[in-house]
């Protein structure tokens, strides 16, 4: 009799817990709600302190991606972080965001192209 108590007890729990789950509203836009993006369209650009100089990225958005990337860094060191800004560049782009690996040996001027593009998307936000 103790083991029914038990199992229907146990059933009677999991059929509460369970109906108090409600699926996560959809925050993506919609044409045909008149949603909107995460981003205003346009051209942005932030700078940051990078190893030798400042590092300026600009970006440039539609309502929710990172269409271009450009960054420049004329003061960085040529053979390591100069090298580097095409492929943070690409990263930054492929991951629609600030939040890249870093290149190995040019971990400040990483630092320093994820702070700016944090800076651009944080203008670009609506």
């Amino acid at each position: 009799m103790r083991n029914r108590l038990s199992a229907l007890l146990a059933a009677l729990l999991i059929a509460a817990l369970s109906g108090c789950t409600t699926p996560a509203p959809s925050v993506s836009p919609s044409a045909s709600d008149g949603g909107t993006g995460a981003y205003t369209p346009g051209t942005y650009s932030a700078k940051a302190q990078g190893y030798r100089g400042e590092v300026t990225v600009t970006l440039t958005v539609d309502e929710n991606n990172i269409t271009d990337v450009s960054i420049e860094g004329s003061d960085e060191t040529p053979e390591v972080g100069g090298a580097a800004l095409d492929t943070l560049a690409e990263n930054v782009k492929k991951a629609n965001s600030s939040q890249i690996d870093g290149v190995s040996g040019a971990t400040v001027t990483s630092d320093a192209v994820k702070e700016a593009t944090a800076a651009a998307l944080a203008e670009a936000k609506r």
